[in-house]
């Protein structure tokens, strides 16, 4: 019996996978109808959306202040009497900086599903268990309790990255630890957001004469007092705004992610960024927005109540324990409303779309705009299906019976499956179509497998400061304890008391699902977050957002 989960130009490499290599596996969570009636996360709505059954969701679609919601359509148009590119640094993009438009915040809705309880450091399951249909697990295959962190940071390699390009003023991103043996030194610090992009909505003193008045350059942000989310609006609701999208830079293996985890001192973990709402009497308290937070999350099993036809038994997941390999910890950061108290929905490519996208026109899923990040993507598992999610899809991925082990997923024949879907993704943007490939690949790999609804245990922590200079929003210290460096198994996750061993609300650990939608994320704009009582740094207020080509928007220096 199968149980699945759901969430979501120039090409500079197509990547190739040689059969059996690494055992490629996409499993997503983002948007993804699951059997068992279990939610998904994915894609994004605007606040007032009502998930739909099944659990899914989405991110990032933002409404004007005074309610006003529309659709996006035209390319991003000059803020402040025009905006500036910047000479790029070599192999980067170039930053835009701009006294353009201020943004338009949107939640994201994710549907997540929540897993059943498990007992921590429950008995993990010897190599070589049978499964029914003859189907047998992989001795050696690390289980609950038991498994190890990858050594080492992975590196994107010879992908080009958009952090570290010279800013307007001449601010020059600051070089990070070479990417693993490529020699090329990846930057990713940039100047603070644009802060005409950062807000809903920038109003005008009529009697004062000041603040933004739309149209008139002679104001603040040169009469661009809002901006165009390029998944839910319009330039014919907002004639006078500039169009924006998700920065590529926040993907789950981008380059700026990887190197800022290096730098931060963080070796054996993997930076990313989730939609996740508050858990009130959970691991979020009273706060009023998760944006901007971290979580380290240590993953213990797939989830039994989404993904357990990857449990060492799918017919009684109790205890639960995993076929396969547990992926390395996350230490996250949050972008995106509307998702779920109980999920932590992480953003990579082909995670799966939802109700919103602006990816690519796919599977019948168009953006309001008009306007996407790529030219071509795969249509596999979209829309609401969890995208390129190999144990849910693909037949090549599963026994007889749609069991899904490590000998299946590391099989010639999945392997080439997944890579052929992965490969689907194009884009014009500089350097994406090779990162976004990678990274698909990579988060379907038997080591990484993080595209699955997967059971964590989680615990709030301080942000590590280059996570933040990836992601451009920087809260003030909240006295929350560091990353633990030392906790990287579910078996000392389960011993530690700081970590949850469940949600506020349930009997049941959070869980992890998987999305992409390529909208500008709700928590670039401070109406999220400062306006929510989160203190942040005065300049790095809140999330970056992007232009059609992929350059973010950076405070004039």
């Amino acid at each position: 019996m199968a149980f699945t989960s759901a969430s979501g130009a120039n090409i500079s490499c197509r990547l190739t996978v040689a059969a059996g290599l690494c055992g490629l596996m996409l499993i997503t969570g983002a948007c993804a109808k699951t059997t068992a009636g279990a939610p998904s996360s994915g894609g994004s709505t605007s606040p007032a959306t009502t998930k739909p059954a099944g659990g899914n969701t989405s991110s990032g679609g933002s409404s004007a202040a005074g309610g006003s919601s529309g659709s996006s359509s035209s390319s991003a148009t000059a803020g402040n009497g025009g905006s500036t590119t910047s000479a790029p640094a070599t192999g980067g993009i170039p930053v835009m900086t701009t006294g353009g438009s201020t943004s338009e915040g949107g939640a994201t809705n994710t549907g997540g599903a929540t897993s059943n309880s498990g007992t921590p450091g429950s008995t993990t399951a010897s190599g070589g268990t049978q499964q029914s249909g003859g189907s047998t697990v992989n001795g050696g295959t690390q289980q609950p309790g038991g498994s190890t962190s990858s050594g080492g940071t992975a590196r994107t390699g010879g992908s080009t990255v958009s952090g570290g390009n010279a800013g307007a003023g001449g601010t020059t991103g600051t070089a990070g630890a070479v990417a693993g043996g490529s020699g090329t030194a990846v930057s990713y610090k940039l100047p603070p957001p644009d802060q005409c992009h950062d807000q809903d909505y920038i109003p005008y003193d009529y009697q004062a004469k000041t603040g933004c008045l739309s149209g008139d350059k002679t104001t603040d942000c040169g009469g661009k007092c809002q901006v165009i989310n390029a998944c839910s609006e319009t330039t014919a609701s907002k004639p006078n705004a500039d169009v924006t999208f998700m920065c590529q830079r926040n993907q789950l293996f981008s380059p700026e992610m990887e190197q800022a985890a290096a730098d931060d001192g963080n070796t054996g973990f993997h930076y990313a960024v989730v939609g996740h709402d508050v858990d009130r009497g959970g691991i979020d308290g009273t706060d009023q927005s998760a944006c901007c937070q971290c979580y380290q999350l240590v993953y213990a099993w797939p989830s039994p109540a989404n993904d357990r036809q990857v449990q060492v038994n799918p017919d009684n997941p109790n205890p639960p324990a995993s076929a396969i390999p547990v992926p390395p910890p996350l230490i996250v950061q949050a972008f995106n409303t509307a998702a779920t108290p109980q999920t932590f929905d992480v953003y990579m490519p082909a995670g799966g779309l939802g109700a919103n996208n602006a990816c690519a026109a796919v599977a019948g899923s168009t953006s309001q705009s008009g306007q996407y990040m790529y030219t071509s993507y795969p249509a596999d598992g979209q829309p609401s299906n969890g995208g390129v999610k190999p144990a849910s899809l693909y037949s090549e991925c599963k026994t007889a019976v749609s069991w899904v082990t490590t000998a299946t997923l590391t099989s010639a024949a999945c392997v080439q499956k997944t890579a052929d879907a992965c490969n689907k993704i194009v884009s014009s943007i500089p350097g994406l179509t090779n990162q976004a490939e990678s990274a698909c690949i990579k988060a379907n790999s038997i080591n990484t497998f993080y595209h699955l609804n997967w059971s964590v245990y989680a615990m709030k922590v301080e942000c590590p400061e280059n996570l933040t200079r990836v992601t451009g929003c920087k809260l003030a210290p909240q006295s929350l304890p560091s990353v633990k460096k030392n906790v990287t198994t579910a078996a000392q996750a389960a011993q530690d008391p700081a970590f949850l061993k469940k949600t506020g609300s349930t009997a049941n650990m959070y869980e992890t699902t998987t999305m992409e939608d390529c909208c500008r994320p709700s928590c670039a704009a401070i109406n999220w977050i400062s306006a929510k009582g989160l203190v942040t740094d005065p300049q790095y207020r809140a999330f970056y957002s992007c232009d059609a080509k992929g350059v973010p928007y950076t405070q004039p220096q």
